[in-house]
């Protein structure tokens, strides 16, 4: 939370709207304004009117005007009650203020002044873990968590769909610091926040990993000084036991646990991208060539070994988006991994790439040897039997969004599969401009007006003179798109379909939902969500039917979804 810090911030806010007036419940017991410390209110650069931060934001305020009648009176060190006001030097304090003293104090009724008795520190609440016993059959996920904008509503949104496990995906507090005190306090911070807490309340099992934000410094990965010291904050604020791997010697904050009897188990394979991590640009360190890695040495024989364990499906969590191709607009000498470029170049050509650009944003893909190990990895575990499906699931980049990655076949991992991605990012975040992917799940039409809905959209297509990058309602009654495109992009004639609908069957399984305002929740198609506040993913395993329903949902709606089989 960003505190007001001037008088002139805080005249402007009050005269660009009216703060919301509020209990004093509402209050923070301690608050800090022009470097001091307030308990109960004050009317400091506010024409008389008592005010207080609050716990949480009212009405998009971080701070409200207090009624009078509900502040409490504070007491001293000795036990006697302040002054209902303590005036000095113009200003008025319903409580206690440290201005010019070190700690906070109050005029007493009996004369006099004297220190404060400071508020008991409020116990923090703990997160809740996963019982293995038990199916999994709801999974959401989600990250970059900021305290502002429609992220309560987000939240309560979560809270009240009860998931089975709460995948947190990183960025999980904004720290950005060397300074551990600093980090420990954000992590606190975000424990007290009143929606988190309903969060902890409401004992939702989680799995976390982090991303850079919450790692320590923005896209930094071995060379971040602080690494070991952040892995002990993260492993404190995220409440795990003490006999766990990574408070006893384990470098990096991996894990993995599988849930459910056999034959309905889910194995939750969360990845840590950040410690192990070679630079992926030079401005981030000594660039390493064909020996640039993401996970470390010791992080992927432990993946293998998971790899290796049998389950009904696995579902990987990481950091950064895995399924995103390379952007080609860079030039690919800049790419740290690129080294000769032999490597590098194979590894794009072996998932027949070549032709492909993807997001500019930080992704797997900026070392295509490493993202093609872990890809090829997970297409044999499928070929050996060790799953029936495996779903990725990321944060990072602000914005939902829905991915297949079809692998091709290889001598040495079996058939060709296909692979899923959620990506789902966040509270509080959005990212509303064009994000190029030509991963995302595909749009599915039906070209012979017969209800079969198996032929791909072609996106983005152009028509009338106009490009388009989803289904479209211009001159026809439903949504449709081109399903062929000319060179130019132009859809060409008589090509074209209604597309898929909500419950539509389509190759891969089933439509699920299509919001009836998808048009306003994206700038692309209808498998990216960035135009709307908040996101997060969710991910529902029936076991009867055997199928997985992927889903990007907002503060208000399951905004896109798709059904497979497995």
């Amino acid at each position: 939370m960003r505190y007001l810090t001037s008088l002139t911030f805080l005249a402007i806010s009050s005269a660009c709207y009216a703060a919301p007036e509020v209990h004093y419940e509402q209050c923070k017991t301690s608050f800090n304004y022009k470097l001091n410390t307030y308990l109960g209110t004050t009317d400091a650069d506010n024409s008389g009117q008592q005010w207080c931060y609050l716990k949480s934001p009212v009405d998009g305020s971080n701070w409200g005007l207090v009624r009078e009648e509900t502040i409490p009176v504070q007491k001293t060190l000795a036990g006697e009650n302040c002054n209902v006001i303590t005036e000095y030097r113009g200003e008025k304090i319903h409580g206690c203020t440290s201005k010019n003293h070190t700690a906070p104090w109050c005029y007493k009724p009996s004369g006099g002044w004297d220190e404060c008795q400071l508020p008991a520190e409020e116990p923090l609440l703990a997160h809740s873990h996963l019982d293995t016993a038990k199916r999994l059959e709801t999974i959401s996920a989600g990250s970059c968590f900021k305290v502002k904008g429609d992220m309560p509503a987000a939240m309560s949104r979560v809270i009240s769909q009860q998931p089975d496990l709460f995948l947190w995906l990183g960025d999980n507090i904004y720290a950005d610091t060397t300074d551990m005190a600093v980090m420990a306090q954000k992590y606190d911070d975000k424990k007290q926040n009143a929606d988190y807490k309903r969060f902890l309340e409401a004992k939702i099992p989680v799995m976390a990993t982090w991303d850079d934000h919450d790692f320590g410094a923005n896209n930094d990965g071995k060379h971040y000084p602080k690494r070991a010291e952040s892995q002990q904050a993260f492993l404190r604020h995220y409440d795990v036991p003490a006999d766990d791997p990574r408070l006893n010697g384990q470098q990096g904050i991996y894990s993995a646990k599988i849930a459910g009897p056999a034959n309905e188990n889910a194995h939750v394979i969360m990845l840590d991208a950040r410690y192990f991590r070679s630079p992926t640009f030079a401005s981030y360190g000594q660039c390493e060539g064909d020996n640039s890695t993401i996970l470390g040495q010791q992080q992927w024989a432990w993946l293998q070994a998971e790899f290796n364990k049998k389950s009904e499906v696995k579902i990987i969590a990481s950091g950064i988006q895995v399924l995103p191709p390379l952007n080609l607009e860079r030039n690919k000498s800049s790419y740290c991994a690129y080294g000769d470029g032999k490597l590098f170049d194979q590894a794009i050509s072996n998932l027949q790439e070549q032709d492909m650009s993807g997001t500019n944003y930080e992704s797997w893909a900026e070392m295509p040897q490493q993202r093609e190990k872990l890809l090829r990895m997970a297409q044999k575990s499928m070929n050996d039997g060790n799953a029936k499906a495996v779903i990725f699931v990321s944060g990072d980049q602000h914005w939902g969004e829905l991915l297949q990655k079809d692998m091709p076949a290889s001598g040495k991992h079996g058939k060709a599969v296909t692979l899923y991605e959620v990506t789902a990012s966040g509270f509080g975040q959005n990212w509303p401009y064009h994000i190029p992917n030509p991963l995302r799940l595909p749009v599915y039409a039906d070209t012979a007006g017969n209800g079969n809905y198996d032929t791909q959209c072609k996106l983005p297509f152009k028509y009338g003179g106009i490009e388009y990058k989803g289904c479209i309602t211009r001159d026809h009654d439903k949504p449709w798109c081109y399903t062929q495109t000319d060179n130019s992009g132009k859809g060409i004639a008589g090509k074209w379909g209604n597309c898929a609908p909500s419950g539509a069957t389509i190759p891969i399984g089933k439509v699920g939902v299509v919001s009836a305002n998808i048009a306003g929740l994206t700038t692309d198609d209808r498998h990216l969500v960035n135009k709307s506040g908040s996101n997060y993913g969710k991910i529902d395993i029936d076991w009867q039917k055997r199928t997985i329903k992927m889903a990007i949902e907002t503060a208000t709606e399951e905004a896109v979804s798709t059904v497979i089989n497995f």
